[in-house]
């Protein structure tokens, strides 16, 4: 998530989509394509790079052409991507660290026992005959998960409570580039891996989701929702902007 030999990393599911190749002026650039239930092509560049969506009707010429018209931001874009710090990729051997809420937890394996358990900044996981690696991995990670659903169930309701609202059902999401959303049937989403961040960023989050109960947009009276929720919203909102770069690859 104590083993003689080093556990491996296990394998990181590739992204989703075909890859496909196109040139860009003089370079060729390589992109994720798939086919997506939506009403026009859509364009992203995240930690797999640039990844382009379009309805199932849309011919890839077009596809490619619209890639092209926006060639400018397309490559403006990859270069800041590349030139990003990337974020670490957890080791999970014993002596590894993760951040759990802006702080570092040591991984640790406990022999004959089956649960995890946090204490004293060390996250230790159950080791049992024959655990493999890739399981001790996926317990941890469900833990972790299950942590957040817990944490974020917990700031909700305080920031629905300030709000005088009920606390709204709650979901977790796993987006690369969303950190929450707020449905306008009252449903929210927020990431799981808000769980590696500070807890006044985690706040600033929450705080932002429900402040779409009161206002569905980003207008000045949006903003005087959150404020009135977070004060000193502004300063969250760039520490956030930052924070992409320091989610650990689980």
């Amino acid at each position: 998530m104590q083993l003689e030999l080093p556990l491996a990393i296990a394998p990181v599911a590739p992204p989703a989509g075909t890859l496909r190749y196109i040139q860009l002026g003089g370079e060729i650039v390589c992109y994720r394509f798939r086919r997506a239930r939506r009403r026009s092509i859509g364009m992203v560049i995240d930690d797999d790079g640039l990844r382009v969506a379009a309805p199932g009707h849309v011919p890839i010429a077009e596809v490619e052409a619209f890639i092209r018209e926006k060639a400018r931001w397309v490559s403006r874009k990859l270069s800041e991507w590349r030139a990003a710090p990337k974020p670490p990729v957890v080791n999970w051997s014993e002596g590894s660290s993760i951040a759990l809420l802006g702080a570092p937890v040591i991984l640790q394996y406990l022999p004959g026992r089956r649960g995890v358990v946090l204490e004293d900044g060390r996250l230790g996981i159950g080791l049992v005959p024959r655990s493999e690696p890739a399981a001790l991995r996926k317990r941890g990670i469900a833990w972790i998960k299950e942590h957040a659903r817990a944490l974020l169930g917990e700031r909700l309701a305080l920031y629905a409570g300030r709000l005088g609202l009920p606390v709204p059902s709650l979901s977790l999401s796993s987006a690369r580039t969303q950190w929450g959303l707020c449905r306008e049937d009252g449903h929210v989403r927020l990431n799981w891996r808000l769980i590696h961040l500070p807890l006044h960023l985690v706040d600033y989050v929450v705080a932002h989701e429900l402040a779409h109960l009161r206002e569905m947009n980003h207008s000045v009276r949006f903003w005087a929702v959150v404020g009135g929720l977070y004060p000193g919203y502004a300063g969250a909102r760039r520490e956030l902007r930052d924070c992409t770069h320091r989610l650990p690859i689980l």
